[in-house]
């Protein structure tokens, strides 16, 4: 019996074998998802800071202990291997600097401006950045006021707020001008608010969306008075006010304005409630440009920015270290003593 042709098929199985182990590819389970998401979660934070900035703050810690388990992970090993590298170390770092932090967070904010420049597609030819700052203003205005004493001088109040406006813009244009372009480039990728875009925005279109919104605030005040559910409300918002004008009418501080008071705090919430939305769509932006950048971020930095750039210039960098500690070395043997 020929044993042969069995040999040479146990041969080639074993060879075929090999082969395939050779050709498996070392998989880093940190780049691997869901576990590569916590490297952007800081991103959602930023993202979510127009909502709730405290809980976008709460984010970043999800993101450091990847990023040191990360570094951690790639000092010490080489793929499965044990072999600390000070270079392999630091590349990393850099990696991650760039792909979970620069990039992705430029990202974010570059998709919530995008979605509040369109809103210059509405009605108002506003952005909603500036509409929010319209807005905002407006209940800082009000609040330092009684709207009742202004509910049958509405264009008093009217004038008011516009001279108030004026003054603001005036001040806000005159910042912009001594600001150097640093701190411009570092106003529109970083700064949460953008009053300034009251000042460069038309002046036409500010105080008409401006007007329209102290109407609707004194329409909304005038049902109140009367006890009708405003337009703009909605069912929830009417139980809030119905709770807050029962709630101050049995406070004894409150017994001869109960209705006023609850009237204006009702307003405030209404205008809060206009600002979130404004801010939940910007936020929407910032998701979108984040899960359209996260994969082409990833392969720029890692094919491009990191093999091109960073690899070459940290070997040259770690090979002149490597060669000055060695001659520091052969020159203290040559002058040690026998």
């Amino acid at each position: 019996m020929k044993i042969y042709p069995y040999l040479n098929l146990y041969s080639n199985a074993i060879h075929f074998k090999g082969e395939n182990i050779k050709k498996e590819e070392y998989k880093d389970p940190l780049l691997n998802w869901p576990v590569r998401g916590l490297a952007y979660s800081n991103e959602l934070g930023a993202a979510l800071s127009e909502i709730a900035p405290k809980f976008g703050m709460l984010l970043w810690f999800p993101a450091m202990l990847y990023f040191g388990a990360d570094f951690y992970d790639k000092y010490k090993n080489e793929k499965n291997s044990y072999n600390p590298d000070a270079q392999r170390g630091t590349k990393q770092v850099i990696f991650q600097i760039l792909a979970s932090v620069i990039f992705p967070t430029t990202a974010v904010v570059i998709g919530q401006k995008i979605a509040s420049a369109l809103g210059v597609l509405g009605d108002s030819a506003l952005s909603l950045q500036t509409r929010e700052e319209i807005i905002n203003f407006i209940k800082k205005f009000s609040v330092r006021r009684h709207i009742e004493d202004y509910k049958d001088s509405k264009d008093e109040f009217k004038q008011l707020f516009e001279e108030a406006l004026v003054t603001k813009r005036e001040k806000l244009i005159r910042s912009n001008k001594i600001k150097n372009p640093f701190e411009w480039i570092g106003d529109i990728l970083f700064k949460d608010h953008h009053p300034e875009l009251i000042a460069i925005s038309r002046k036409d279109k500010v105080m008409q969306f401006a007007n329209e919104n102290i109407d609707k605030i004194f329409d909304i005040y005038t049902d109140l008075l009367q006890g009708k559910k405003p337009v703009d409300f909605s069912n929830k918002m009417w139980k809030n006010f119905i709770t807050l004008r029962e709630k101050y009418a049995k406070d004894p501080d409150y017994t001869k304005t109960f209705l006023r008071d609850a009237s204006e705090d009702i307003i405030v919430k209404f205008q809060n409630n206009q600002v979130r939305n404004a801010k939940l769509l910007k936020t929407l932006g910032g998701f979108i440009a984040l899960g359209l950048a996260i994969k082409p971020i990833d392969y720029f930095v890692e094919h491009v920015i990191i093999k091109k750039y960073i690899e070459p210039n940290l070997s040259y960098m770690f090979d002149l270290i490597n060669k000055n500690d060695n001659k520091s070395y052969l020159h203290s043997i040559h002058k040690s003593p026998l």
